[in-house]
């Protein structure tokens, strides 16, 4: 009776460190977010101002975002391959070292052509960096702190949309665009080396599997595979959540800098239309974090719909204060939504396709943003 005693104290000595590793593990990888998010959120603005100020055209304002966004779900296949046949801390390490090599090079060019070009290649060089982690967080806490897991990391990324797209404007106007490019490349490093010290696992071991190559073999059977993926239902309700909000998303950013042109507003203010956004959003992630698993639904449900409302007003706003008031109410449903959407896709995912999975919602949310 001792010896059990002593063994169940020993259990649960080992899952309270587990769950310790679990919650140091995803607050590093929300810190990772954060500082890679913010320098390319950053970045997206400077990109976007000195295209629009260089042209004046929205059109090429559309390119330079698809180069700076859209183009991750362009190489979705290859990011869901490296997710669920690599390791998973290696493929994000390895995004994030390439991202910052990709946004060097933007340095380096000064044409809008060249400048779109390199975005592009940067963009898509980082791009397996998201499906990898999406894929990671249910093997790195337990199944009911999912929520809490989820919701850090949203906070996290919502809250590098308030700093990025601000101190993005503000540099812009104090330092330049090239300064902005360069705050970008330190923050994919600082990242990399925040993952790179990560504790935990990421992946969840098959039976039988004891080693690197055995896992990869096991895996590899349904990696990289979008035909289980999609012939899933429920992952395909959520696949055209997203898919239609990133369509809205792609539409309305398009028209932010004619929209503050038009109230003759600057890069600042064009900085503050996606950074009260972003506030909003951690506000609305921060209280999803705490929604139970049996009311996901309902919150999804309801965030989406106050994320339309919004950007459906902005439209009829008589000027730029009361746009951005009403894209801060879009900002906080879009931060209630997208939090429970995550747990959603997790759950539904085999741990040996999630990374194709998040790779494959990825890229219909992308060419939706694309269209848009």
């Amino acid at each position: 009776m001792g010896r059990d005693r002593a063994a169940t104290g020993a259990g649960g000595h080992e899952a309270e460190a587990g769950a310790d590793r679990g919650r140091r593990a995803v607050r590093r990888l929300a810190a990772a977010r954060f500082a890679s998010t913010g320098g390319s959120q950053a970045a997206q603005v400077a990109l976007a101002y000195t295209i629009y100020q260089r042209t004046g055209s929205a059109a090429w304002v559309s390119a330079s975002l698809v180069a700076s966004a859209g183009v991750v779900g362009l190489v979705g296949p290859l990011s869901g391959r490296l997710s669920d046949r690599g390791d998973r801390r290696r493929v994000m390490v390895a995004s994030e070292v390439a991202g910052a090599v990709g946004w060097m090079a933007v340095l380096l060019v000064d044409t809008p052509a060249l400048l779109v070009l390199g975005a592009l290649v940067a963009t898509a060089a980082n791009a397996p960096f998201k499906a990898a982690s999406g894929a990671s967080i249910p093997n790195l806490v337990p199944a009911d702190r999912l929520p809490w897991a989820n919701g850090v990391i949203a906070t996290a990324s919502n809250a590098s949309l308030v700093a990025g797209p601000l101190l993005g404007g503000a540099l812009v106007g104090a330092a330049g665009p090239r300064s902005v490019f360069g705050l970008n490349v330190v923050s994919f490093l600082v990242s990399a080396a925040l993952i790179a010290r990560m504790p935990g696992t990421f992946r969840q071991a098959p039976a039988g599997a004891t080693d690197g190559a055995s896992l990869a073999s096991a895996a590899a059977t349904t990696a990289g595979r979008w035909r289980p993926v999609l012939r899933d239902p429920h992952r395909r309700r959520l696949f055209a959540v997203t898919a239609l909000s990133f369509g809205a998303f792609g539409i309305t950013l398009v028209a932010d800098l004619p929209l503050v042109d038009h109230f003759d507003g600057g890069s600042v203010a064009y900085a503050l239309l996606t950074t009260l956004w972003g506030a909003g959003a951690v506000v609305g992630s921060t209280v999803a974090a705490r929604i139970p698993a049996r009311r996901e639904r309902t919150a999804l449900v309801l965030g989406t719909l106050a994320m339309g409302v919004s950007l459906g007003s902005i439209a009829v706003m008589p000027n730029l204060p009361a746009a951005i008031v009403v894209g801060t109410l879009g900002g906080l449903g879009s931060g209630v939504a997208f939090t429970p959407w995550y747990s959603l896709l997790q759950r539904a995912s085999p741990d040996a396709e999630r990374g194709t999975t998040f790779a494959s919602a990825e890229t219909f949310e992308q060419a939706s943003f694309i269209a848009g």
